[in-house]
């Protein structure tokens, strides 16, 4: 929807209280004492935001400016109801009454639908880029079936530009603050042939210091260096066409983060299990750390979350620890241990500040993209006009980081003088050079997140301005978008194991697969036969087959730096998803003035979805060279949406204007596909989980009461609503298995919200709006929780899966003992790893780790009897803890923003406005588990202060304070896979920002 600011005067900047703040509603001060609403398009038809029988809320860019909302991230200070956190890889989750995008696929479609002009793209750097030259940043609340459609049943949050006018502008902004900050901005208008064809030209252009600092390398991260241009050309050639050609261009290369701390307090491990004393020194230290999670649960407030994992927890840690040089990793050999057995993050613990890192990686971030739009008016006739709207987008990401930003210890790998271990190829003098991440004596870890993406949008509308009754907007709307999103983590450990693996001799990476490996699809050239499918694909069964003459199986090694990746290598982990949508729409409401004082809404929307997403397994350390298909998965979806709204604006005599309104409106969003998991590496001793293919869509029926007010004289204004929603299958992510399995739940989410403005006198106002939602999760909902498998059943462990596995199972602890005194200790991987790698493997499903022909349920030879393993509950992965009544992630039960301002004359031309804001969230979850204290997410308050000098020539300076209490706060939690021992990922707010801005109008 298009929103048009028309002032009746300047408006009304600054704050006087320092402890009040103001998220502005559309609304500007009169210098009369009265306000004037602004006029917009909301729901794409024009109309006074008073009257609108919708929750809106529109800020100019004057409101913007004086409001210090630089970013869409700074919207909560304005909005009620609406939070905002960044997410991992590269995305960010923006929530409109408790609803947002906690899925993660490429296939995951928004629930808040981000939009320029109207037009509403999937893959955007709009909360990224900082604001410039806009007309108005506008936020839709509740869902938006009819006229926006399949993603936008949260809301929509529209950003509309400046358009070229026939008169000449220009305006150039520096501003400078702490962190080394400068930011530039510029617009030039310029009328070409009278108001036949108009040209506006912006830009912006930011770059400041981080504001986390990196002990290690002594420098500080997560700067920006980026910039956006826009160039829009209005074309009027005759008295009914108007159209607008908008190119925007943004770019950005610096060392932003994806993810501030990594928070974990450590797992040391149970010190008994069955019975069993696991610190007696006749065992081996092995059992321990096969029990132990990597981190525990704990306050991401706590003393003790800035500990560091048990390494030996990792599984290619511990299995590392057992490695030969020269004789792969199965048995002693003559050469001997590599690494040291030492956890690599022993001796090591974080600075007690989120903004301090350890981190011999510095963060690099690259982005940039195109948007093209074209927007059309054509006057049919005086009451029919014609609307066309195309819109394309060209879209680039790639971002590394290190993968824990916390210091390992050196000393890992083998050195000279230490008569069991070493110092040959591939370690030398306890140095190993990995080919993507160089040289170290210690473990590192880097990930890279990239994506390339395209889409083109065609909309169509018919809409009437009639003089009677009736009205109608009828369109149509087509949505081409394909993404390739890549996720890469590199473990030096990784490679090394890869390497020892291989042993020496020639290899050949294409043809042959060696004993108990899971062949790819297509199958190799080897004959079918000698394949034997176990449910999890087809199985080697007779060692190596179809090799080169001379060559035997190994596993692929890119010898490629980061940089310049070919993306074959089972070195390193790959999640390779290319994804295609198709999404074809028809829509129409009709508006019916029913009465003078009673207007009917109705609206319909038939959406088609087709999606087609690539099923491209991981092959992490398998055997065997690039990443076959495995399948495509299609899915499409055909939905109808729409909304019925009554409104009612009757003569009262306790206000000058008032509109009462009641709403119902259905929402619906595209289900996807599951990124795919990875490919057991070995026979037995992988990963056997299995997960759905694809999650299921989301759907919302909101119900909606609200009233707009103007009183006193049209200096107060007081809108409020309540909503209620019921929401089928919300999806929601877990990262488990190397991949994001995303569930669907349903719920049931409540709320209340209110917006004042009110100047008693000229220059002199105030502001408020605020917000209150509950949500509670349907009875029968259920999920296991990855922090907490055994949901404190008694009688039962977690217990880590073998080196090539991937996810923690749980085990009867009474087997668990009995393995545990069978074996106590041993020279081989196969005594310590078998027991309890192939016990979980079981539980899960999987194949044995002692022969084909050996049934699962057989442990007789590891002292094990009656037990089944498919009687561990959820296939092994753990119970499931009841969901019922449990409260949706980031949703903070209230919001609130307050200010106050008042402009005064300095002398007969200079005028100060002192301005305040303030913003306060209470207290939420991170995940749908609620568990506390490890789920809770501390609510925070910000306060920002400004005193603004102008004169009527032009010039601007503002001073301003951000953050004026320099509060760092959590604002959302992301929880990492088993096989990197449950740590945790933190997302901040800004620092504490101060500066000051000159600004000059033409």
């Amino acid at each position: 929807m298009r929103f048009f600011s028309r002032h009746k005067s300047v408006l009304c900047a600054g704050a006087c209280a320092a402890a009040m703040v103001a998220a502005f509603p559309a609304i500007a001060a009169d210098a009369g004492g009265g306000v004037e609403t602004v006029v917009v398009t909301s729901q794409k038809v024009q109309g006074d935001v008073q009257t609108l029988p919708i929750a809106v809320t529109a800020l100019s860019q004057t409101q913007l400016t004086t409001q210090q909302i630089a970013g869409g991230p700074d919207l909560v200070k304005s909005v009620p109801n609406l939070t905002f956190s960044k997410t991992n890889f590269t995305g960010y989750n923006i929530e409109i009454r408790g609803i947002g995008t906690q899925a993660v696929s490429a296939t995951t479609d928004p629930a808040v639908a981000i939009g320029m002009n109207d037009i509403a793209f999937i893959r955007n750097h709009f909360f990224e880029q900082e604001f410039f030259d806009l007309d108005q940043a506008q936020v839709l609340r509740g869902p938006q079936g009819t006229l926006y459609g399949r993603n936008a049943t949260a809301g929509v949050v529209n950003l509309i530009t400046a358009k070229p006018t026939d008169q000449f502008q220009a305006m150039a902004s520096v501003d400078v603050s702490n962190y080394s900050g400068r930011r530039l901005e510029g617009m030039l208008n310029i009328p070409i042939i009278g108001d036949k064809l108009d040209l506006r030209v912006a830009g912006e252009w930011t770059v400041r210091d981080g504001y986390t600092f990196d002990q290690t390398t002594d420098k500080a991260v997560d700067g920006r260096d980026l910039w956006s241009g826009r160039a829009s050309l209005l074309f009027h050639p005759i008295e009914d066409l108007t159209a607008t050609l908008v190119w925007e261009h943004f770019s950005e290369d610096d060392d932003r983060m994806r993810s501030a701390k990594q928070l974990c307090e450590k797992d040391p491990g149970p010190d008994s299990v069955g019975g069993v004393d696991l610190d007696d020194p006749g065992l081996s230290g092995f059992y321990k750390n096969a029990l132990s999670q990597g981190c525990k649960p704990t306050s991401l407030y706590s003393a003790s979350a800035y500990e560091t994992p048990n390494g030996f927890a990792i599984p290619f840690v511990e299995g590392g620890a057992f490695m030969f040089n020269g004789s792969g990793l199965g048995g002693g050999g003559a050469g001997g241990f590599v690494l040291n057995p030492i956890d690599p993050y022993a001796s090591q613990t974080q600075p007690r500040n989120l903004r301090v890192i350890q981190s011999a990686i510095e963060p690099n971030y690259r982005a940039k993209s195109d948007v093209l739009e074209l927007n059309a008016d054509y006057n049919i006739t005086p009451t029919l006009t014609l609307t066309s709207q195309t819109g394309y987008d060209n879209d680039q990401l790639r971002s590394t980081e290190d993968y824990n930003r916390f210091n390992t210890a050196p000393g890992l790998f083998a050195t000279a003088g230490a008569s069991q271990y070493v110092v040959t190829t591939p370690v030398v003098n306890g140095v190993y050079c990995d080919p993507q991440l160089g040289c170290s004596s210690s473990m590192v870890a880097e990930d890279l997140s990239q994506e390339r993406s395209s889409q083109f949008t065609q909309e169509l509308r018919l809409t009437s301005s009639f003089d009677g009754p009736l009205n109608f907007s009828v369109g149509a709307n087509y949505t081409h978008y394909q993404t390739l999103d890549d996720y890469y983590t590199f473990f030096n450990l990784l490679s090394l194991e890869a390497q020892l693996s291989n042993g020496s001799g020639p290899k050949d990476y294409g043809n042959c697969y060696a004993l108990g490996t899971i062949a790819p699809t297509p199958y190799p050239i080897s004959p079918t036969p000698y394949y034997v499918d176990f449910g999890n694909g087809p199985v080697a069964t007779q060692g190596s087959l179809g090799c080169i003459p001379g060559y035997s199986p190994g596993t692929y090694i890119d010898p490629n730096p980061i940089s310049s990746l070919n993306g074959n290598g089972h070195n390193y982990f790959r999640s390779e998803n290319p994804y295609h949508l198709n999404s074809w729409a028809g829509f129409g409401e009709v508006y019916y003035q029913i009465l003078p004082d009673l207007k009917l809404t109705g609206g319909l929307r038939w959406t088609e979805d087709q999606k087609k997403f690539w099923d491209i397994p991981s092959w992490t350390f398998l055997q065997g060279g690039g990443y076959p298909v495995a399948g495509i998965v299609k899915q499409s979806w055909g939905e109808v949406t729409g909304r019925f709204n009554a409104s009612w604006s009757p003569k009262l005599d306790f206000t000058d204007a008032s509109m009462f309104y009641a709403s119902y409106s259905r929402g619906y969003k595209g289900g996807g596909a599951n990124p795919p998991g990875p490919e057991p590496a070995f026979l037995g001793l992988g990963s056997f989980v299995t997960h759905p293919a694809t999650f299921a869509p989301e759907f919302v029926d909101a119900f909606e009461l609200g009233t707009k007010n103007t009183l006193l004289d049209g200096s107060l204004t007081l809108d409020a609503d309540v909503f209620y929603y019921a929401y089928k299958g919300y999806q929601i992510s877990q990262i488990v298995d190397r991949t994001s399995v995303n569930l669907n739940f349903d719920a049931k989410v409540k709320g209340a919200e209110l917006e004042a403005t009110w100047q008693p006198l000229p220059g002199l106002s105030f502001n408020l709006t605020g917000g209150y939602e509950d949500s509670s999760i349907d009875k029968g909902q259920s999920a296991v929780d990855l922090m907490d498998r055994t949901a404190g059943q008694p009688g039962w462990v977690v217990v880590k899966p073998y080196v090539s596995g991937t996810s923690n199972c749980i085990l009867p602890a009474s087997v668990v003992a009995t393995l545990v005194n069978t074996y106590t200790s041993g020279p081989g991987v196969s005594t310590l790893f078998a027991p309890l790698a192939t016990a979980c493997n079981a539980a899960y499903g999987g194949v044995g780790s002692t022969g084909i022909s050996q049934p699962l349920d057989d442990f007789s030879e590891y002292g094990v009897t009656g037990f089944d393993p498919a009687s561990v509950p959820n296939g092994g992965a753990g119970f499931s803890k009841n969901l019922g009544g449990n409260k949706l992630p980031n949703m903070p039960p209230f919001t609130l923003s307050l200010g106050a301002q008042y402009t005064m004359p300095l002398n007969e031309t200079w005028t100060a406005t002192l301005r305040g804001d303030g913003y306060w969230q209470g207290n939420s979850f991170a995940r749908v588990f609620n568990d506390r204290p490890y789920d809770q997410i501390h609510g925070y308050t910000n306060v920002n202060l400004s005193v603004t000098l102008a004169d009527p020539d032009g010039w601007q300076a503002m001073f301003y304070v951000k953050n004026l209490f320099d509060t760092t706060a959590i604002t959302g939690a992301f929880l990492n896979s088993d096989d990197s021992a449950l740590t945790t990922n933190v997302f901040l707010t800004d620092p504490r920002l101060f500066g000051v801005r000159i600004n000059k109008s033409f």
